[in-house]
């Protein structure tokens, strides 16, 4: 019988010596194919010439940066591969606009890891239902100011700036310098006495002059090199861009105002969909590279990346010899609800208007209303707001009153509904149309108040003249309602208002009471018709604010 009788009775010394035989051969096999594939490995086999060892498992880490940070981004990427060599950490750049815009496509693929340049990024990616949990708060900032010309002087406050009709925005979500300056006046307050009202009051003219240039197609993108001897705007921009700048354009300077100076800074973000929070789970490479990163931007080395960017560290210490914003006042972070709020009202203000303006003409309107008259009210507050809306904004005038128009009808139009910056021929343009005929409403008044008739042909004339590019609206100044007892009755105006209303094409009616005496009932019944509002104004300088409103009300 053979040695390796596989019949050897078991626990028999054949049977022993067989099993001692075999273990041998498989021993000598498994150590020479493991000899084999060290081997293979050592010589570079199986196609990863990257490889350490037989421990190292390759895994990816994707990463955008705001593009002013990129080139610290690759020095520490490649300090943290010395240490990491097995994890490709793979670099993009791009704006909060850019990685905003892949938040809607459920095909995008998002960076795991993310250097933001602007305070807007946490509600941003909220909204889009992401999360983004800070690694580090600050790698590196920049304080901002306002870029102008040589002539260029420090404003009282950034709230001055927005009032002054100088600020040239670029589009506050996506760039963080205008958010910012749009910010500013909130963290101010406590300096300057404004409150949220008045700001917002402010930021009408600016959102829908944006808007317009936006709507038109012109840029919506601030440009420094764009920036000459003779300019008068005031462009919010980085310490960091202006010095970038100036060493191709010597006309710009740069100021800050009295006030203080916000700060730009750039946090480690990781970026997850929903609540999950990638730093506490069990897969996470990401956070760990993120961790590595931060440590590298503390080290000796980043910190020397950091000032030959001409960027401030974390402590936000002034560049060498007081270059750029100096030791300016730095204004306070404000609350992340203030920033949200900020740019939801920015989003709102800057969708630009159609207003057709119906100005009540009737006998009552001459009643003494302080040093005025409720029609001198009327047409002040009208011209107020014209000052506020851009020269691309539609604007119309109609004025009502029993039989004033043609046929006995109760409106007369004029001022067609029309851009303000529209040719109109010897008279100049149809913004000076529109500010001739509201000057001339006050020498018009006579008659009962058609309100009811009016407001039904005002909804439809702004129907048949509705553009989607524009918030179309009917604005009535009126001291009450109907006197008119030939007038559609208020039950009749509203059940047709709602029969014609069309979602699809939405046109509000924005009622502005003029003095104590206007019927708010009624008219808040025909403003809600419409998805509207009702107003009352007792001075014309409370009218930006109820334009502010109205807008935001939208």
């Amino acid at each position: 019988m053979s040695p390796d009788d596989s019949t050897a009775p078991v626990g028999t010394p054949g049977a022993a010596a067989g099993r001692t035989g075999r273990t041998r051969l498989l021993l000598g096999l498994a150590l020479a194919l493991v000899v084999a594939v060290a081997g293979f490995l050592v010589l570079g086999g199986g196609g990863d010439s990257e490889a350490t060892g037989p421990d190292c498992v390759s895994d990816e880490v994707s990463l955008t940066t705001a593009p002013v940070m990129a080139p610290l981004v690759e020095e520490a990427v490649e300090a943290v591969n010395a240490d990491e060599p097995c994890i490709d950490i793979q670099v993009t750049t791009g704006t909060v606009k850019d990685v905003v815009a892949l938040l809607g496509d459920p095909e995008a693929q998002l960076p795991e890891l993310w250097i933001p340049d602007s305070p807007t990024w946490k509600g941003q990616l909220s909204s889009a239902g992401f999360t983004g949990t800070p690694i580090a708060d600050v790698l590196a900032q920049t304080p901002v100011g306002l870029v102008g010309g040589p002539a260029a002087k420090a404003p009282a406050s950034w709230a001055a700036v927005l009032d002054g009709g100088s600020l040239a925005m670029a589009d506050p979500s996506a760039e963080g310098a205008s958010a910012l300056a749009l910010l500013a006046p909130y963290a101010e307050m406590k300096k300057t006495g404004e409150t949220p009202v008045t700001i917002e009051e402010k930021t009408v003219p600016v959102a829908q002059t944006y808007g317009e240039r936006a709507v038109s197609g012109g840029a919506t993108e601030t440009d420094l090199d764009a920036v000459t001897a003779s300019s008068t705007q005031l462009v919010p921009a980085t310490e960091q861009a202006y010095l970038a700048a100036r060493r191709g354009n010597d006309q710009l300077s740069l100021v800050a105002p009295r006030t203080g100076v916000p700060m730009l800074r750039f946090p480690m973000v990781a970026v997850t969909r929903g609540n999950m929070d990638v730093l506490s789970t069990g897969r996470d490479v990401s956070a760990r590279v993120g961790r590595a990163l931060t440590r590298w931007f503390t080290s000796s080395a980043g910190v020397e990346a950091i000032a030959a960017a001409e960027l401030r560290g974390p402590g936000g210490e002034p560049l060498p010899n007081e270059i750029g914003l100096g030791s300016a006042a730095l204004l306070s972070t404000v609350a992340q609800k203030t920033t949200d709020d900020t740019l939801r009202q920015w989003r709102v203000l800057s969708v630009p208007s159609s207003i057709l303006a119906v100005v009540d003409l009737s006998g009552s309107m001459k009643t003494a209303l302080g040093d005025t008259t409720r029609i001198g009210l009327a047409v002040q507050a009208s011209q107020l707001a014209l000052d506020a809306f851009p020269a691309q904004a539609r604007i119309g005038i109609w004025g009502f009153s029993k039989n004033r128009g043609e046929n006995g009808a109760s409106w007369a139009e004029y001022a067609a509904l029309d851009r303000l910056d529209a040719a109109a021929g010897d008279a100049g343009t149809h913004g000076d149309v529109v500010r001739k005929e509201a000057g001339a409403l006050v020498g018009r008044v006579r008659g009962a108040t058609g309100l009811m008739d009016t407001t039904l042909a005002a909804y439809k004339h702004a129907q048949e003249e509705w553009d989607p590019a524009w918030f179309n609206s009917v604005v009535i100044f009126t001291d009450g309602a109907s006197d008119d007892s030939s007038s559609l009755s208020l039950e009749a105006l509203i059940n047709q208002l709602k029969s014609i209303r069309d979602p699809a094409k939405p046109v509000k009616v924005i009622i502005i009471g003029i003095s104590q005496d206007s019927d708010t009932g009624e008219l808040e019944q025909i403003a809600a018709a419409t998805g509207g509002q009702n107003y009352l104004v007792n001075n014309p300088n409370q009218i930006l604010g109820v334009l502010a409103s109205a807008l935001l009300n939208r």
